[in-house]
Parts: C-alpha cells; structure tokens; sequence
C-alpha cells in the first residue's frame, strides 16, 4: 500500500486480529495446562458477548449458523474487534493472564498455538510466559507496518 502511494495504514484490524489470535492461543495453552480448571475459555465468553450484542456483526457474516460462528472468530474483517472493550471480554482476558501470570509455557505449547513466536521464545528475546507472548504476537504485526513505512 506505501508502494501504491497511500498516505495512511489502517492498522486496527490487523493488531486486533493479531490480539484475537494471541488470546486465543494463550486460551488453548491455559486449557492444556490447567485441565481441571473452572475458567471459562475465552472463545466461550466472546461467542457469548457477540450474540448478546449482535450489531456489530450481523450484517457483515452471512451463511448457516455454523459458518457465522467461524466469522465471528476468525474473520479477516475481525468485527470481534468491537467487542473486546466489553466488561465480560475484558475480565476473561484478565482472568486468562492472570491464570497464566509467572508461569514459563512449554516450548511445545508455545509451537502448537503461537508457532511464530517459537524463535524469539528460543533466542531468548521474548520470555515464554502470557503477557510478553501477547505483547511480541501484537509487536510482530506491528513491525509489518513499521517496516512498510519506513521501506
């Protein structure tokens, strides 16, 4: 798009998307490693908070029941987007990082559901733990639009 002589990036959907699928994978890792625990995933909470609030989807994701779903999730339009300053979406993430606050994840948790960052957890350059995966999946998205600029 910088080569095409586009003046502004919109980078929302891309770091929200990034977000999503980090959260979503560190939702995965926790349900590996705390089988037994009575936290409701967070795939469960944002299924709910969106059909609750149905507005900021509805109209964009057609298709059987089944496939809206899929939509919701993982769209490229991440209309979930809307919904994560939403007080359900908000206490599930911080319910999920806390339960995984101080923890060192497993390597092979770490290739499973957030393979792109299996290097930096290996190179030492970012820590395999919740909060700094979270931040590195995001900041990695982040140096696309900051190399395209500065390309």
């Amino acid at each position: 798009m910088v080569d095409d002589g586009f003046a502004i990036l919109k980078v929302g959907p891309g770091l929200t998307f990034a977000l999503r699928e980090a959260l979503y994978g560190l939702d995965m890792i926790a349900a590996e490693l705390y089988p037994d625990s009575s936290r409701r995933s967070l795939r469960d909470t944002m299924e709910a908070v969106m059909r609750s609030s149905p507005d900021n989807w509805q109209k964009y994701y057609a298709g059987s029941e089944h496939e809206q779903a899929l939509l919701r999730h993982f769209s490229y339009s991440d209309r979930i987007r809307y919904y994560w300053p939403e007080a359900a979406a908000s206490a599930a993430v911080d319910a999920l990082l806390q339960q995984l606050d101080g923890v060192d994840i497993p390597e092979p948790l770490i290739a499973q559901y957030l393979g792109g960052l299996l290097v930096k957890v290996r190179n030492q350059s970012v820590a395999p733990r919740g909060r700094e995966l979270l931040l590195a999946a995001i900041g990695h998205v982040m140096q696309d639009y900051i190399d395209a600029c500065q390309g």
